[in-house]
């Protein structure tokens, strides 16, 4: 009995250690810890990423379901529009306005990365931007800036992708500088390495090659040697490559392109792989090795076949390929050249701006452009009209204000003039009333204390040392041989006012009897008058002296030296 005892204690014990590991097991992060840090389109992630989202439905943990779409969409390959629908769906009905915006941009992203579809990727990617509008998270809204940026660099406006892209590696090299979680950290240094690789990209396009290297360096080193940005370090390594192949050194584009491969291939970016074989086999080209040029652009065709799909920098590798196998192969020749008429006719639709430019129909291109220039002109003369106009509505604007500020001016300054000369500007004791018997006293300052302040103040204005920097009342009292306090008091009763505004006074009336009387200190630059005074900082000599006189020093030595007719 009592081992029977001892074991169902035991067995009891053993049972609530397993059903609470199984409860801890089934929680939404310990089925996410399966699968979080797996990489992206790893089917292997499904299994868990369904449990998460039966175990959502189930509960009815909208937020949960949200997240287990997302995660659906970033795994499961073939179903991704299916799923991004889905995180779609559930952000509109659950979510905040910023998990509809990121979730179109994941649907753009989507469009773009796997299909190449640019006009669906550009709807949701302004869809994403409208809704971002007034959203404090900067990291998200510049990611939209950063995929509209890559956008407009397939459609070949390459300064206005540019500076999307600089727009993005400014702010998030500035959030690198915070302290942030490792995550955080992470994140922001892959947005970074993106931004800085595209500008890269932009510069080499635009044929600025010294940025183009400046920034392939500081991608490089940045990524060197970390094995959570080995695929970014392989673009800059291919950039390197491709600007290699520009200064002519063949065989260090080779080595570094062939070295930038492994990477991309892993990840099945099938746009870059394109270019990497289209550069090496531009340098095979440069050496006469025909046999690796074949070989490398008829690689480029078979990622065209497969994803429909053709960046417009590799488009003359058909023409390399149809002049080679004219008087070969013409199966193949033609082949290629259906090749090329095929991608000329994608060209035309997904890119407009380049296909402009490549296009051999001459006849069309000079009507078009002959009603371009017509249609331009016609603009640049309204433009050039408006921007009169506004000009003009400015500029009048401009004199308007000026003149009104000149009258002001003018009348402080008359009225100060006037204040100096007729020897009221200074500030002058101020006459204290008697208390009558049945009043109460104001103070409690004896009238010997009274005189001997009012004996010493005098000495202390006469003799100009209130023009020492750092004066403070209780150092004043300190040198008058009495207390702060009673300094108060009689300053508040005899002057009318506080002991910072009397100090300001004091060295603000000094400096501009001296402006009104020396004309060597209309010279002075407004530091130096600041200095002279004892105020310690420009600003606050600029913001006293107007508060005392009512205009600006600088406008005050103006129309003074206009008055003495000194340049």
């Amino acid at each position: 009995m009592k081992k029977l005892n001892c074991f169902l204690i035991l067995f009891s014990a053993f049972s609530q250690l397993v059903f609470s590991q199984q409860k801890t097991e089934n929680t939404f992060e310990k089925i996410r810890n399966h699968y979080e840090k797996m990489t992206i389109d790893d089917i292997r992630a499904m299994s868990f990423v369904n449990t998460y989202i039966e175990k959502a439905k189930k509960e009815k943990n909208y937020l949960k379901l949200m997240q287990g779409y997302r995660d659906g969409r970033q795994f499961d390959y073939i179903n991704k529009l299916k799923y991004a629908d889905s995180a779609i769906a559930i952000s509109v009905q659950y979510g905040t306005k910023d998990d509809v915006s990121k979730d179109h941009l994941s649907k753009g992203v989507i469009y773009y990365y796997y299909f190449k579809n640019y006009k669906s990727a550009l709807s949701e990617y302004l869809k994403a931007y409208e809704l971002s509008k007034g959203s404090k998270d900067g990291y998200h809204h510049h990611k939209i800036i950063y995929h509209l940026g890559v956008v407009k660099e397939h459609l070949g406006y390459y300064q206005e992708a540019w500076e999307h892209f600089n727009d993005c590696a400014s702010f998030y090299s500035k959030e690198l500088h915070q302290a942030l979680h490792e995550n955080l950290q992470f994140n922001y240094k892959k947005a970074y390495l993106n931004s800085i690789h595209q500008m890269s990209v932009v510069s080499r396009l635009l044929k600025n090659y010294a940025s183009c290297d400046s920034l392939n360096h500081l991608g490089y080193k940045l990524s060197l040697n970390d094995k959570d940005f080995v695929l970014e370090n392989s673009y800059f390594l291919k950039e390197i490559g491709i600007l290699k192949y520009h200064k002519k050194n063949y065989q260090g584009a080779i080595k570094d392109l062939t070295q930038s491969l492994p990477a991309i291939l892993r990840r099945n970016d099938f746009s870059w792989v394109s270019v990497v074989y289209f550069y090496l086999g531009k340098s095979f080209e440069a050496q006469n090795r025909k046999k690796e040029v074949i070989q490398y652009y008829s690689w480029i065709d078979s990622i065209f076949e497969k994803q429909h799909f053709l960046s417009p920098e590799v488009y003359p590798s058909y023409n390399y390929l149809i002049e080679y196998y004219k008087k070969r192969d013409l199966k193949k020749q033609l082949y290629y050249t259906n090749q090329l008429l095929e991608a000329d006719s994608l060209l035309s639709k997904d890119y407009p701006y380049l296909s402009l430019n490549l296009h051999k129909d001459y006849d069309r291109q000079s009507i078009l452009e002959a009603k371009n220039n017509i249609e331009n002109v016609s603009r640049r003369k309204i433009l050039f009209a408006k921007i009169i106009i506004v000009s003009g509505a400015l500029l009048l604007a401009f004199l308007i204000i000026r003149s009104i500020n000149d009258r002001k001016i003018k009348k402080q300054y008359d009225l100060l003039q006037k204040r100096i000369a007729e020897g009221t500007y200074n500030m002058s004791n101020l006459a204290v009333e008697e208390p009558s018997e049945n009043s109460l006293r104001k103070t409690f300052l004896t009238p010997k204390m009274t005189a001997e302040i009012k004996e010493k103040l005098e000495k202390f204005e006469n003799e100009l040392q209130f023009r020492k920097k750092g004066l403070t009342q209780k150092s004043i009292a300190n040198r008058l041989n009495t207390n702060s306090h009673y300094l108060s008091i009689y300053i508040n009763e005899n002057k009318g006012m506080n002991f910072n505004k009397y100090m300001a006074q004091l060295r603000i009336n000094y400096i501009t009897n001296l402006l009104n009387t020396n004309n060597k200190y209309l010279h002075y630059t407004i530091e130096a008058l600041a200095e002279e005074c004892g105020i310690a900082a420009r600003q606050n000599f600029s913001n006293l002296f107007f508060e005392i006189n009512g205009i600006r020093p600088t406008d005050y030595i103006k129309k003074r030296k206009q008055d003495l007719g000194i340049s």
